[in-house]
């Protein structure tokens, strides 16, 4: 009797400890497949977001954890290729999320650096996207921030020493030369002759608009090799700031604060503008661009009075270019006087019109306000917005 007890006894505490381990078991299956899951939807989540896949394949794996889920309850066989495909895909997925590192080149063909904007009037421009302005400004402030470390490469880099860490720039070489302001220039002018590659160039060969004029900054700045202290500064900062590595949006702003604030201000500062205006070489007759869009040609020929006007109502030179500019940012986009027919699909476009025509002119104003006027006075709201753009 005792030991028929002692049997049954030992049973229920068997099957106690079966019990125990079946719920221990199923805990752990429950938070591996919740696990599963997760993995899952964030793998939809990142494949989605990030465009990594055709709209077809995109659908099939959004479908496929709903489908596989299905099966899942339904199949044994179908469990098992559902942790062998997790285990597969898993590791890689999480290696992707990884930024590895890139050369210049393999950047470029990733995300593109430049694309073609048509023009509303005529003509198309071929301008930077973000991440073509965030070479050229992640670059340089690589080299600047070594030139306040007091260090410099002393232009004594190549092409496979830049190298892309997701879209983060480092130069792999070592700086190994004083960080004296002249090793400044020569490592700039070093980076801008390696990164002005064929993407960063039009049909005919030469730089397309304001990456000229960054490039000519780069390799031929307007400052010496020992310049004062302060012209140093706003050397640098017009160079962090030009317009080449700036948003088009961001660039127009700026031109029309700038011309907003020459309208605000005294005779003494506004007469400082005009001479800095009229000092502008120029040696091609800016209207002939002009008349080549019909919105800037509308604002070119337009003259009070007299709606049939055929002649220029600028001067060729500097002066009446800006003045031009400055009548085209609050006309340009006008409906026509006598049909009211828009002439803009959107204001957007006003971004790029006068702005891609006359990017020179636009640097050159740019460059000489901040050198000499260093943007103070009626001009640092607008310059301040511009920066943080």
């Amino acid at each position: 009797m005792a030991s028929c007890q002692e049997r049954k006894r030992a049973e229920r505490e068997a099957r106690k400890k079966v019990a125990q381990a079946f719920k221990e078991g199923a805990i752990w299956r429950l938070k591996l497949r919740i696990l599963t899951w997760l993995m899952w939807i964030l793998l939809c989540a990142e494949w989605i977001s990030t465009n990594r896949v055709h709209d077809g394949l995109r659908m099939a794996i959004l479908a496929a954890p709903w489908t596989i889920g299905i099966l899942y309850c339904s199949a044994d066989w179908v469990r098992d290729v559902c942790w062998v495909l997790m285990l597969y895909i898993w590791p890689q997925w999480m290696l992707n999320l990884i930024p590895g590192e890139r050369s210049v080149r393999q950047y470029m063909n990733k995300y593109g650096v430049v694309g073609t904007r048509p023009i509303e009037g005529g003509g198309s421009a071929v301008v930077c996207t973000k991440y073509g302005r965030n070479l050229w400004s992640g670059f340089i402030k690589v080299i600047t921030d070594a030139h306040n470390r007091h260090q410099s490469w002393g232009g004594q880099f190549t092409m496979e020493d830049l190298r892309m860490s997701g879209h983060r720039c480092r130069i792999k070489r070592e700086p190994m030369c004083d960080g004296s302001f002249a090793n400044l220039l020569l490592d700039l002018a070093t980076l801008a002759r390696l990164l002005l590659v064929d993407e960063f160039k039009d049909s005919q060969g030469d730089p397309i608009s304001y990456i000229r004029e960054l490039y000519n900054l780069m390799v031929s700045p307007t400052v010496g090799s020992c310049p004062s202290k302060a012209k140093k500064e706003k050397f640098l900062k017009f160079l962090h700031n030009h317009p080449a590595v700036k948003s088009p949006r961001a660039v127009t702003i700026l031109i029309s604060a700038v011309f907003q604030a020459y309208k605000s201000m005294g005779q003494i500062e506004k007469k400082t503008v005009d001479d800095l205006v009229a000092k502008m070489k120029f040696t091609e007759d800016w209207r002939v661009d002009a008349a080549l869009n019909s919105l800037l040609n509308k604002v070119l020929l337009f003259k009070y009075n007299d709606p049939n006007n055929t002649l220029p109502s600028y001067a060729p030179n500097p002066s009446g270019l800006f003045r031009f500019l400055r009548n085209f940012q609050q006309h340009g986009g006008d409906a026509n006087q006598g049909d009211k027919k828009q002439n803009i699909s959107n204001l957007e476009e006003l971004e790029y019109i006068a702005s891609y025509r006359f990017s020179t002119f636009i640097s050159m104003l740019i460059e000489d306000l901040v050198m000499e006027l260093d943007m103070q006075g009626m001009l640092q709201y607008a310059w301040e917005n511009y920066t943080r753009a």
